[in-house]
């Protein structure tokens, strides 16, 4: 079961400024095009990571997942240790590409980023193969290395070596977005769509073909039956949703509404 809401992201954010302590440096050869062969102090780095992952006291945030026409899709799982403090955070998305799933994975250390991990699908003239991008990041966020390898296809990735690339920094601003339902993932009033037995509440960027993300309605509030009722003049009304993602049959996720609340209205 995983539990969130638009005011949890907002601490996790705050929680992203603060200052840290120093990360273990890196240092590295000069002929980035060289052979990747890895040393004592990357090492460090791959060390916290595995720690990180095989935490399994850690607690699960999820967003919404938003979606739009043209196949492109996106949601954000966190994970947060006893301090409050975001230690990973996993993006997954599509585009209108490429409608295979492509990943970028962030960890963090003391409230700053010190790894990222991307995985997605790269086109090559006609064809196309898949890459995994490793980069490290100093105290101040900068990367320090970028490793990358290639395949033609994505389990075949573990059979193949890194070799050193020009440093390259993957962003997490986006993800942080989608967390705290902003700009492009902002919940406002999208309509209802009747699915029997199921009512779905749809939130999203109050524009033509933006994200958006359904909710199935379990309670006709007082808020659900106003929408309702005036469904077309209540479109773009700034909505605060907390929800619940729960897992159904054959692998299938749902996100449940437990409650809402209207922040003001906005035109179209």
């Amino acid at each position: 079961m995983k539990i969130f809401s638009s005011i949890f992201y907002l601490v996790i954010l705050s929680t992203i400024l603060i200052s840290c302590d120093n990360t273990v440096p890196v240092e590295y050869p000069d002929d980035i095009n060289s052979e990747y062969v890895p040393n004592e102090k990357e090492t460090a780095f791959e060390q916290m990571i595995f720690d990180i992952d095989q935490n399994d006291s850690l607690l699960i945030g999820q967003s919404l997942f938003y979606s739009r026409e043209g196949g492109a899709s996106v949601e954000v799982e966190i994970k947060v240790n006893d301090s409050n403090q975001m230690v990973k955070m996993v993006e997954e998305y599509t585009t209108e590409n490429f409608p295979s799933i492509a990943s970028n994975t962030f960890y963090f250390k003391n409230a700053k980023m010190i790894a990222s991990k991307e995985l997605l699908e790269e086109a090559v003239g006609d064809s196309s193969h898949f890459v995994e991008r490793v980069t490290y990041y100093d105290e101040n966020e900068n990367p320090i290395i970028t490793k990358k390898k290639a395949a033609n296809f994505e389990e075949e990735l573990d059979y193949e070596s890194y070799q050193i690339i020009d440093n390259q920094k993957c962003s997490y601003g986006r993800a942080l977005e989608v967390l705290n339902q902003e700009n492009e993932y902002a919940t406002t009033f999208q309509g209802f769509v009747k699915e029997d037995p199921y009512l779905y509440l749809i939130v999203g960027e109050n524009k033509e073909n933006g994200y958006y993300s359904s909710v199935v309605v379990q309670y006709m509030t007082s808020l659900i039956k106003k929408l309702q009722q005036d469904e077309k003049g209540m479109l773009g009304t700034p909505l605060e949703i907390e929800y619940e993602t729960l897992n159904g049959d054959q692998g299938y996720e749902y996100q449940i509404l437990m409650s809402a609340r209207m922040r003001g209205k906005s035109g179209l």
